[in-house]
C-alpha cells in the first residue's frame, strides 16, 4: 500500500526512524487520530492525545481541581496517602516520553514551615529523570487557579515549559528541558492528561480507592502545528479519547468542543 494512503486512512503512529525506512518525509496533511490506545496500568486518568503529526506545541487554560485523598489508603510507615494527583501536558518523539504540568505536593508557607501532607500545586516534568520546580510561593498554586500550561519546541532537542497565572501574570514558572528525540523532523505526539496518580503502582493494576479531584475545567486547548507554531484548536477529531482504568472512573463535560474546552472530575470509586 502507499506509504501516504496508509497514514491517511489508518491514523498509524509514525516516527522519523519509520519515515527513513519508507524513504520519505512527514506529510502536510494532518493525520488522524487512533481510534483507541490501550491504558497503561497503574493510575486513574483521562488522556486526550493526538496522532503521531507535524505537531510542534500544546497550550491550554485550566482551572486546577480539588484533590481528596483516601484515608484508608496511607504508608504504613511515612502515613502519607498512597493516592496522589496531577495535571499535565507532555508529549512522545522517537520514543521519548516528556510529561510536564503540575502535581499534588508538599509546600511551604511563609514562616518556613513544610506542610505534613501535600497540599498544593507544583510544577514537574519528566523526560527519563524526574525534576521539580523550588518549593516556593511563587511557583505554587491551589484549587480553583486558572493557569496557562504551555509545552513547545523551543530548538532542535529542546522543549518549553511554561506554567502561568492567568490572574497574576507575574505569577510564572518557565524552563527548558533537554528532549534529544524532539526534532522539526520527527514526527510527534502531543497531549494533556488529568489523573489519580497511585505510589510504586506504576505498571500494574490499579488499587482501590475512595481518592478523587473533582472540579477542573479545561476552558481551551490549543496545538501548535510546523516550526512556525501555527494554532489549530484542540477539537475531539483531533485527539484519542482516553478513560483508564476504564470510564467509569472518568467524568468528562464537554463545554466548548471547538476549542477543546471540557469539565473533567475522576473517581477511584465511580459514582
Amino acid at each position: 500500500m502507499n506509504f501516504k494512503k496508509l497514514l491517511l486512512y489508518t491514523g498509524v503512529a509514525i516516527t522519523l526512524a519509520a519515515c527513513k525506512a519508507q524513504n520519505t518525509t512527514l506529510v502536510e496533511k494532518e493525520v488522524p487520530p487512533a481510534a483507541s490506545i490501550d491504558c497503561f496500568p497503574g493510575a486513574y486518568y483521562r488522556k486526550a492525545v493526538t496522532s503521531f503529526d507535524n505537531w510542534s506545541g500544546i497550550t491550554g487554560v485550566v482551572v486546577l481541581g480539588q484533590p481528596t485523598v483516601d484515608e484508608d489508603r496511607l504508608d504504613s510507615r511515612t502515613k502519607q496517602p498512597l493516592d496522589n494527583f496531577s495535571v499535565y501536558m507532555g508529549g512522545n518523539s522517537a520514543d521519548q516520553e516528556l510529561d510536564a504540568g503540575l502535581t499534588w505536593e508538599f509546600s511551604t508557607d511563609a514562616s518556613g514551615r513544610k506542610s505534613a501532607r501535600r497540599n498544593a500545586w507544583r510544577p514537574f516534568w519528566r523526560a527519563g529523570y524526574w525534576k521539580s520546580a523550588p518549593d516556593s510561593a511563587k511557583y505554587t498554586w491551589h484549587p480553583g487557579d486558572k493557569i496557562q500550561m504551555t509545552i513547545k519546541m523551543a530548538g532542535p532537542k529542546k522543549l518549553r515549559m511554561i506554567i502561568q497565572d492567568m490572574n497574576h501574570p507575574e505569577k510564572r514558572f518557565e524552563t527548558n528541558v533537554d528532549a534529544s528525540g524532539f526534532t522539526y523532523e520527527a514526527a510527534k505526539q502531543f497531549k494533556r492528561v488529568n489523573a489519580i496518580d497511585q505510589v510504586r503502582n506504576e505498571g500494574k493494576p490499579v488499587q482501590p480507592t475512595k481518592a478523587h479531584v473533582t472540579g477542573a475545567e479545561w476552558l481551551y486547548t490549543t496545538l501548535y502545528r510546523g516550526s512556525k507554531n501555527e494554532e489549530w484548536p484542540m477539537t475531539k477529531a483531533r485527539f484519542t479519547d482516553m478513560r483508564c482504568s476504564d470510564a467509569t472512573h472518568i467524568r468528562v463535560t464537554e463545554t466548548n468542543s471547538s476549542k477543546g474546552a471540557e469539565k473533567i472530575d475522576i473517581f477511584g470509586t465511580p459514582q
